[in-house]
């Protein structure tokens, strides 16, 4: 089924999460690694991840770890 520009904003929390579990898998970093980057505990972070619920602070860390291009971020970030 298409997506719905209801629900726009539910679809790019989870595309969020999607790019950085994916990204985390494949540079093979934990998650109790990236918590420590954001200074909280490795479930806080899982459970942020599930959500896609992250300060803009938190989203600045993540994609500098995870080498994300300037492309990238547009394309994650723009409704």
């Amino acid at each position: 089924m298409p997506r719905v520009a209801i629900k726009k904003k539910d679809y790019k929390q989870s595309d969020l999460s999607a790019y950085i579990a994916g990204r985390m898998y494949a540079m093979r970093i934990k998650q109790a690694d990236m918590a420590d980057e954001l200074n909280i505990s490795q479930p806080a972070f899982c459970n942020r991840l599930a959500n896609g619920y992250f300060t803009y602070k938190d989203m600045l860390t993540i994609f500098k770890k995870l080498g994300t291009t300037d492309e990238e971020i547009l394309k994650l970030m723009k409704l």
